[in-house]
């Protein structure tokens, strides 16, 4: 023990301040004695064990240095000092190409910085949040887009406002194909493929995140379609793009198909539009020509080409564009269509046809003289009986609901009446069954309009007439069915050449449509003369009714706008718009049937209805 009072020094023991002036005296009087050559050496010579680099490249700052940087550049911001916040949004927005661009490791780590700075990206902090939604990242190495995925994602979960702005940026990406070449010198080549997954890898990680992603976007994969204009490279390759959507976000594939068929209806309809502008030599050679070219991927004309081109053939350029589009977008939608029904998932196939059955009722029924897009419903309704039982009472319910418009009551009965016809793959006791239902539906209405009747009059009886017209029609194609035999098999041709007697008509119906055709509403007047005509012959060839006279006396009957009916519902307005009827033919029925055949200019979609439809009568 030290003894704090001893005047001996204790071994060990430090002295006060003078033990320490008295050693630093010893070292200067050391150094003193050291040449000047050496006391300068050592002077400026540090320790050989420690490496110091002087870092002036930008490319080759650390982790945390960039760390450090990104967080005093947003706390400066905050108070309105925009040096450093705006050197990373230059960095951001900096094109992959730029000579000045900063390499993908160095970027890389300020989408690290970033990330561990998101509660500090508020509202002020926009501008730089839309230059990370702006930045090139797709291209780039595989780290990269990874950490880039998971910056949204933070960015996403903390600051939701910007949740519309990310998706727009993903779904633009389906609009215009980004390049492989927008990337760094060290980034590795990616293929234009991988491209395309990248996308959906990071909108799926998004809409895993959080299911309420999916509501923002639904409209923005709406808005984003691309214009009927549009080439039919971008049309098919956005389509292919969110069908894919729809894959991995099913609470959005109701929606998707509704809008693509919605586009695609308003294609063919502007198509059939166009058609009838063109005289039919030139309609033949828009065929002919779309036929030979099939889809072709280059859309790009020379402009001196188009220069010399007339009004005429400019038309018709124009319209094999439009129709080459259409046949792609068919041909994919059978495509994809065929690949959900091949499976044999009962589940996925109910849910499936009841998308088709609504978006038939909600977009194709009302849109007239769409010629194509229902042949996806003619197709895949034949794959089972089931199925197109289903189709045929859609149909049904929607041509006899009182408390629909009776333009559509009047398409319903036709695409009807078309299905039952024009399917092949639709039975004999189908046919029967939809024979009856239209039967007594014109029964019942004849019941109650006929006493009142003063003549044919379209306005006043338009679902008589429409329902009338359907079973002309049927009746042309389906008579076989219709009859009744020994053994239950519809006639071939022998039977009826060697038949001596009048055939047996199943349910009186030889009676009932008599009955009608001769009755004062007189349907034969309204029905569209084509349709007539062939039924006169079908009817008079198997001995069902004779109705050429009723057809001569026809042609001394005026028809006349009844004024004082009140029943001005659109069926009379829309067949003389669009069809341009003058006079007494804006009075009758249009020859409409939707499931007659056309020419697929993509033969592999015309395979898809090959077998499906119903062609041929009977030799007569």
């Amino acid at each position: 023990m030290v003894s704090l009072v001893s005047s001996e020094r204790a071994t060990g023991a430090i002295a006060p301040s003078g033990s320490l002036k008295r050693k630093q005296s010893d070292t200067t009087f050391e150094t003193e004695k050291l040449p000047s050559s050496e006391l300068k050496r050592r002077r400026v010579t540090f320790n050989p064990d420690v490496y110091v680099r002087v870092v002036d490249d930008m490319e080759e700052k650390s982790l945390e240095l960039v760390g450090e940087e990104v967080r005093r550049a947003l706390e400066k911001h905050a108070i309105d000092e925009n040096g450093g916040y705006d050197q990373i949004r230059t960095l951001l927005t900096a094109k992959p190409t730029d000579a000045d661009a900063p390499l993908s490791s160095l970027l890389h780590k300020y989408l690290i910085a970033l990330m561990n700075n998101v509660p500090l990206l508020d509202q002020k902090c926009s501008g730089l949040v839309h230059a990370i939604i702006d930045c090139s990242w797709i291209a780039r190495n595989e780290q990269f887009v990874r950490t880039y995925r998971h910056l949204l994602r933070s960015l996403l979960s903390v600051h939701a406002g910007y949740t519309s702005a990310v998706l727009k940026m993903l779904v633009g990406m389906f609009v215009e194909r980004p390049s492989p070449k927008m990337r760094q010198q060290d980034d590795p080549s990616v293929q234009r493929t991988r491209l395309d997954h990248r996308i959906h890898e990071c909108l799926r990680f998004l809409l895993q995140q959080s299911p309420m992603t999916s509501a923002y976007l639904c409209p923005i994969l709406v808005s984003s379609f691309p214009f009927p204009t549009d080439t039919t490279t971008a049309h098919v390759h956005y389509i292919n793009n969110i069908l894919r959507v729809s894959g991995y976000c099913p609470e959005l594939k109701g929606e998707v198909l509704s809008s693509i068929v919605d586009r695609v209806v308003k294609i063919d309809v502007q198509i059939q539009v166009d058609m009838e502008e063109l005289e039919d030599d030139i309609e033949d050679r828009l065929v002919d020509a779309t036929a030979k070219d099939g889809l072709d991927d280059s859309d790009d004309e020379s402009v001196s080409s188009e220069e010399i081109m007339d009004s005429d053939e400019r038309h018709l350029k124009e319209l094999r564009d439009s129709v080459g589009k259409l046949d792609a977008v068919m041909d994919l939608l059978f495509s994809h269509y065929d690949s959900i029904f091949a499976k044999g998932d009962l589940f996925d196939i109910d849910q499936t046809f009841e998308s088709l059955l609504s978006q038939f009722a909600s977009i194709i029924l009302p849109t007239y003289r769409s010629r194509h897009t229902q042949f996806l419903l003619f197709h895949f309704s034949q794959t089972s009986p089931d199925l197109m039982n289903r189709f045929a009472g859609c149909c049904s319910h929607l041509a006899f609901d009182p408390l629909r418009p009776l333009i559509l009551r009047v398409a319903a009965a036709a695409y009807l009446a078309s299905f039952i016809a024009r399917g092949a793959h639709v039975s004999g006791e189908v046919v029967r069954d939809v024979f009856d239902l239209l039967c007594h539906q014109l029964e019942s209405l004849r019941a109650a309009q006929e006493p009142t009747c003063k003549g044919p009059d379209l306005r006043r009886y338009g679902t008589y007439y429409a329902i009338s017209q359907a079973l002309l029609y049927t009746f042309c194609f389906r008579w076989r069915d219709l009859i009744v035999t020994p053994d239950g098999n519809p006639p071939t041709d022998e039977d009826i050449i060697y038949q001596e007697g009048d055939f047996t008509w199943h349910h009186s119906i030889q009676e009932i449509l008599r009955r009608n055709i001769f009755s004062k509403l007189n349907p034969l007047k309204i029905c569209a003369p084509t349709i007539v005509a062939q039924f006169a012959r079908m009817a008079h060839h198997l001995r069902f009714l004779y109705i050429f006279g009723l057809i001569e006396t026809n042609k001394r009957i005026r028809l006349a706008r009844t004024l004082t009916s009140g029943y001005m519902d659109g069926v009379g307005a829309r067949e003389t718009a669009l069809t341009m009827k003058k006079g007494e033919d804006s009075f009758l029925l249009d020859a409409f049937f939707p499931f007659d055949p056309y020419v697929l200019c993509i033969w592999e979609a015309l395979a898809y209805l090959h077998d499906d439809l119903r062609l041929q009568t009977v030799r007569i």
